[in-house]
């Protein structure tokens, strides 16, 4: 009796998935079934080029050297003075950062690569000034000048 249990079992499993797979369907379950109406395969859509445009989901970016709102994380806590190193900017230079309760400081921005949106690095002394917690991811609104 209990031969005969595994053996139905997958009989039924088989089945099923077959059923799904459209093995016991009527018609014409070739490769072709597989084609659109007008004949041709899908394909997936191209992802842009290097030098093509955006992908689909991006939207316009800021321009780097005008400032604007970046989330800084600690950075390098060995190296001393008060510095952000973000991709708001392309050459090194002053500016001010603000958080969102108000507190400023300047110091010298550092040009880092990456998109205009991507994160930045704050030095530990920055940190401090801005009386923000070491372990938090900041708001900043970065000026320059």
């Amino acid at each position: 009796m209990t031969k005969w249990i595994a053996p139905v079992l997958v009989m039924f499993a088989l089945t099923g998935c077959a059923q799904g797979l459209g093995l016991f369907r009527g018609g014409d379950a070739g490769p072709s079934a597989a084609r659109s109406p007008d004949g041709e395969t899908p394909r997936p859509m191209e992802r842009p080029s290097a030098e093509g445009g955006l992908a689909p989901d991006d939207g316009p970016q800021p321009v780097r050297d005008a400032g604007g709102e970046t989330i800084a994380s600690l950075g390098d806590p060995s190296e001393p003075g008060l510095w952000l190193r973000t991709p708001l900017v392309s050459t090194e230079r002053q500016g001010r950062i603000t958080t969102e309760s108000g507190a400023s400081v300047t110091l010298r921005l550092i040009p880092i690569a990456g998109a205009t949106g991507a994160g930045s690095r704050i030095s530990l002394e920055a940190m401090r000034a801005l009386g923000v917690p070491l372990t938090d991811l900041v708001p900043l609104t970065v000026s320059l000048g």
